[in-house]
């Protein structure tokens, strides 16, 4: 069980981009320790935007995203300390095998890992018949497996997780299933970019998006 407090608040969250136009308007949320938070809204509603902001990659127009643990604010550059991160359009290395990748993010993490940890993680995220071939002759499945196991390697207080079970089979949709339920059980914060109705249906909370399509 986790014993830092986890605070991320979204308040009036507003974006826009070149075109002058509303991708997201005056959204507000609060999410806490044990909170399973849905994203959700048509095609092009900008949910894959709310989910950057969160993360610290894209910034806002208008409003602000604050982060805290254990009631300290956390600087935007830092937030990646604190999550795991998985999304259809994130690359991971693909010139390294399973074991070689985890074994390089975790150098870069700080994080000791011995190779009967490497096997289990292997193991859990059935990749264990491909761990010495180079992720870039996996199937997207294999990669979306990869990209899951380097998102919770450092143990990580918030996941934010934008489709995550695209390219999965039933197999792996239960992985994601697993992870989310996990990190809930231990403590943690979920943040779920979805529209699928199985995934929403474990959300305590929910954001609705909807591009307004209207001028600034």
């Amino acid at each position: 069980m986790r014993k830092v407090k986890i605070e991320i608040v979204g308040n009036n969250i507003s974006k826009t981009f070149t075109s002058n136009k509303y991708i997201l308007k005056s959204i507000s949320f609060e999410g806490q320790n044990k909170d399973i938070i849905g994203i959700c809204g048509p095609n092009g509603s900008g949910k894959s935007t709310l989910i950057k902001i969160i993360a610290g990659i894209n910034a806002t127009t208008k409003g602000s995203i604050i982060w805290k643990i254990d009631g300290k604010q956390i600087c935007k550059d830092d937030y990646f300390r604190y999550f795991g991160f998985v999304a259809p359009y994130l690359n991971i290395y693909e010139e390294f095998t399973p074991i070689e990748l985890i074994q390089v993010v975790a150098k870069i993490r700080r994080i000791h890992i011995s190779s009967s940890m490497i096997n289990e993680l292997i193991t859990k995220f059935y990749l264990e018949r491909h761990s010495n071939k180079f992720i870039r002759n996996f199937s997207s499945g294999m990669k979306q497996r990869m990209k899951l196991l380097l998102s919770v390697l450092h143990n990580p207080d918030v996941l934010i997780y934008d489709e995550p079970t695209t390219n999965l089979d039933d197999i792996g949709i239960n992985l994601v299933n697993q992870l989310i339920q996990e990190q809930v059980k231990n403590g943690g914060l979920v943040f779920l970019a979805s529209n699928n109705e199985a995934e929403l249906s474990m959300c305590n909370k929910k954001i609705f998006v909807q591009n307004s399509n209207k001028c600034l």
